[in-house]
């Protein structure tokens, strides 16, 4: 069962009509301001000598004037003086909504904490309202005992009263008799109006126990939820950023690949280069290996037809005929002789 909300049938709630100086940014106004005014009261000696020091001067003493007035026109000015308020609303505000920004959960629970202390000083109270209670019953009580008494006591005298001074004895009880009833008829209505309202604090009481407990059951509920939200939210951050990566993480990542994307073309250029220039060396070693596999294949057919001649140390060496074109060092073949 919900709460009935009684706010809404006078019109405006009581948050619209406070004041700004009653919500909470209007505390924290006062407070930032009682914290200037004694910031002003500690260096008021401080400020009190500048001042000194300052009207010494004649220019500075224009200058404190020329201020002077600026301050003056500042807050004599509705317009200035509105801008300087609605900023300053502005700001608390801003504080006060980073201060529930913070930690909104623990602002609720000391919210809950604080309706549990009113609960138990309105009890303190009830007990109290009781005690008084009690003590007007025995008081008009008492009264009646009195007042039985004071008649009894009148009637006494007055069945006496041919003995001197018992005429006056009974009126003085009848007196005495009639002031406490009109005491007691005094008392019972403020002893009816005491016990009305005991009554209807009695149920306040019980009326705020239950608003207590659902609130408490709220926050927590709350508090479960906005936690359950909070951890959803991160593994779904955590989920996304599988996909769009961490910014910072992600440069570095993207600057890792491009560098080795560089260097692996660098390195396969100077590869394909280098392959490049080692094949003339490689197609000239090919071809030399050609020519003296021919030339080795000819000297062994010479060898086997007994046409191959041995190199004697004893006499010039004469060349090997192996075809019709002559020997690459025919030029050079005396060139040692």
């Amino acid at each position: 069962m919900a709460t009935p909300d009684f706010s809404q049938l006078g019109g405006k709630t009581d948050t619209e009509k406070r004041s700004f100086w009653s919500r909470p940014e209007g505390v924290l106004g006062m407070i930032v301001l009682a914290g200037v005014a004694g910031f002003g009261l500690v260096y008021f000696n401080r400020i009190i000598e500048f001042l000194i020091r300052a009207t010494s001067n004649i220019l500075e003493l224009g200058l404190l004037l020329g201020a002077l007035g600026v301050l003056i026109f500042l807050f004599t000015s509705k317009d200035v003086r509105t801008a300087v308020f609605f900023l300053f609303k502005s700001m608390m505000r801003s504080i006060t909504g980073t201060v529930i920004q913070l930690n909104p959960i623990a602002i609720m629970k000391i919210y809950v904490q604080d309706l549990r202390e009113k609960r138990e000083k309105m009890q303190g109270q009830i007990n109290t309202l009781a005690g008084q209670l009690v003590k007007l019953n025995k008081k008009i009580n008492e009264n009646n005992e009195t007042i039985k008494q004071k008649f009894a006591e009148a009637n006494k005298a007055n069945s006496m009263s041919d003995k001197p001074g018992m005429r006056e004895s009974a009126q003085l009880a009848t007196i005495e008799g009639a002031g406490l009833q009109e005491m007691n008829e005094k008392l019972f209505p403020l002893q009816r109006n005491m016990k009305q309202v005991l009554a209807f604090m009695e149920k306040v009481n019980q009326s705020a126990d239950y608003i207590i407990k659902e609130t408490d059951i709220k926050v927590r509920l709350k508090e479960t939820e906005y936690q359950i939200v909070k951890e959803s939210s991160n593994a779904l951050k955590t989920a996304v950023s599988i996909f769009k990566g961490d910014p910072d993480k992600k440069f570095y990542f993207d600057q890792s690949m491009e560098y080795i994307q560089d260097d692996m073309s660098q390195k396969l250029g100077e590869m394909k280069r280098a392959m490049d220039l080692s094949m003339d060396f490689i197609n000239g070693v090919d071809i030399q290996n050609g020519i003296l596999s021919d030339k080795g294949e000819a000297l062994l057919d010479a060898y086997n037809k007994g046409e191959f001649k041995m190199v004697q140390l004893d006499s010039p060496a004469q060349p090997v005929i192996l075809g019709a074109n002559p020997a690459k060092d025919a030029g050079y073949r005396n060139l040692l002789d």
